[in-house]
Parts: C-alpha cells; structure tokens; sequence
C-alpha cells in the first residue's frame, strides 16, 4: 500500500509518498520519520508510541491546530481513512507508483 500524504497545518507542511503492507506499518514509518526529525528528547518519545498512540496524537495536535472536533481514531485503518476523507492523505494503486 502507497499512501500519499499531502498536509500543510501552520508552519508543519508534509508532501511525502509511505509504502507499507498495512495501515499500522504506514503509521509506523510517519511515526518514525516525525521522530527523526523532532529534537533528541522529543523523538524519543515519539518512538516510543506505538502506531495507533501517534495516530491519536496526531489526531489531537491536527484537531487543536485546524480548530477541529474530529474523534480520535480506534486503529490505525481508521486514522488512515480519516485522513483521506479530509483530503490530508490519498491511497495510490501500486501502478501510480511504479
């Protein structure tokens, strides 16, 4: 699965394509590309999370950074859909990428 993300909240812009086999290994690597880029302390942290941990998290911080009110997701399919439905993320077809 290729997942195209697209988001640009404040200053955090991202365009950047994720390959993975499930939802939980496309959070996985966002998780730790966002902790590689975050201060020594902070990406500790963020590696610490697991897959779904940071979904919800970055649900939260989107929610208070857009002024949204969106739920928090139950798993990681779910952060995935949410993401698409609000233009944020598109899943590519294995042919779009190749």
């Amino acid at each position: 699965m290729n997942v195209h993300i697209h988001l640009a909240v404040g200053e955090v812009k991202i365009d950047d394509v994720v390959t993975g086999e499930t939802a939980d290994d496309i959070v996985a690597t966002v998780r730790d590309r966002t902790a590689a880029k975050a201060g020594f302390l902070v990406g500790a942290m963020i590696r610490r999370m697991t897959p779904l941990d940071f979904a919800r998290e970055a649900t939260r911080r989107y929610n208070a950074a857009a002024n949204q009110n969106d739920p928090l997701p139950e798993s990681c399919d779910e952060f995935l859909n949410q993401a698409v439905a609000k233009g944020l993320a598109t899943i590519e077809s294995e042919d779009e990428t190749a």
